[in-house]
């Protein structure tokens, strides 16, 4: 049983598995196209498994491995690491949502894929949009992103809060970055025949990406009808060659498409349609946001940190027993002549 045992460990501790492990986690990435999340996330956790398995069978059956400082340490920490990373994968979670300017975040409108060791928590962050601004250097290149939301401030107000592609909201260990989707949004009103009123904002595509097609469609609330909608912008928001700033422009009209039939509205405008009135509120805007959760990042990065120095250390000392050797020679050839 003893030298089964034996052979199965020095099996697991092979370094052929530590090459297939690699090898492995590398290719489920390339063919994941970078999705790390289930069920990416699940095949990629699978051979960083096997390779904390390798290390710590290497360990077990190498007793040089263990006898030296550096690499028992090196070694522990890179399977830490390989661990790690195994348990974030199923537990990560990566996703997307887009908020109306004046509204609040809604966790049903995120589109997402986590890890099936995720504890979804998302329906505990409170946050509301406020406006945003956002540079553009010539040619559409655009800069920083600064994107005003508001939370919870602990009592009975809320707190102004400042977002950007490298400044997250950080909300039940959520990371909220600002993307470069964004656009408009008409805020629109329907009183049915019931007299029942019904507001809500239709996201138009983003904005300059489709600066040529800002148009969408939308079911009248409460029936299962459609009109089609259409942004009219009488001038560009943007100046292709210069630099600019995203802004909402004052001259745009929605147009209403209901069968044959075309209205342009300016906000405040109110149309009879469909046995009810629409009235165009205002033009809002939308920020798009992708959302992260990986919790074990801070220990991946100080397991990391922690081989480094494990393997410097080690290192170093080689290289002090190597210097030691070469004066001990030198000192001993001189001797001799």
């Amino acid at each position: 049983m003893t030298s089964a045992l034996t052979r199965a460990g020095r099996a697991a501790a092979s370094l052929w598995v530590t090459l297939a492990s690699v090898a492995a986690a590398a290719a489920v990435a390339l063919a994941g196209g970078g999705d790390m999340v289930f069920p990416v996330g699940l095949y990629i956790a699978l051979p960083f498994a096997v390779l904390f398995v390798n290390l710590i069978a290497a360990l077990a059956t190498n007793a040089a491995l263990r006898r030296r400082g550096g690499l028992l340490g090196f070694h522990l920490a890179l399977a830490a690491l390989a661990l790690l990373v195994a348990a974030d994968r199923l537990m990560a979670f990566y996703g997307h949502v887009e908020v109306t300017e004046g509204a609040a975040f809604d966790p049903d409108l995120v589109e997402a894929s986590a890890g099936p060791l995720h504890l979804w928590t998302l329906d505990r962050v409170r946050f509301a949009q406020g406006g945003f601004d956002i540079a553009y250097a010539p040619r559409m290149k655009r800069q920083d992103t600064v994107s005003e939301i508001f939370v919870p401030d602990g009592g009975a107000g809320w707190a102004r809060v400042l977002v950007g592609d490298d400044t997250p909201l950080i909300a039940g260990g959520y990371r909220f970055y600002t993307s470069f989707n964004k656009g408009f949004a008409p805020l629109l009103t329907y009183v049915g025949q019931d007299g029942r009123a019904q507001s809500g904002a239709v996201h138009l595509p983003s904005y300059p990406l489709n600066y040529f097609k800002q148009g969408n469609e939308w079911v009248l609330p409460g029936t299962e009808e459609r009109v089609k909608l259409w942004l009219h912008l009488p001038e560009p928001v943007y100046a292709e060659d210069l630099a600019w700033r995203f802004r909402k422009p004052d001259d745009a009209r929605l147009v209403v498409i209901d069968g044959e039939q075309r209205h342009e509205l300016r906000p405040g405008d109110v149309l009879p349609l469909r046995g009810g009135t629409l009235r165009y509120d205002e033009l809002r805007g939308w920020m798009g946001y992708t959302i992260s959760y990986n919790p074990l990042v801070p220990w991946m990065l100080a397991a990391a940190a922690l081989g480094v120095l494990c393997l410097a250390w080690h290192v170093a000392g080689r290289l002090r027993r190597t210097s030691w050797e070469l004066e001990r020679r030198t000192a001993g050839g001189a001797h001799a002549g």
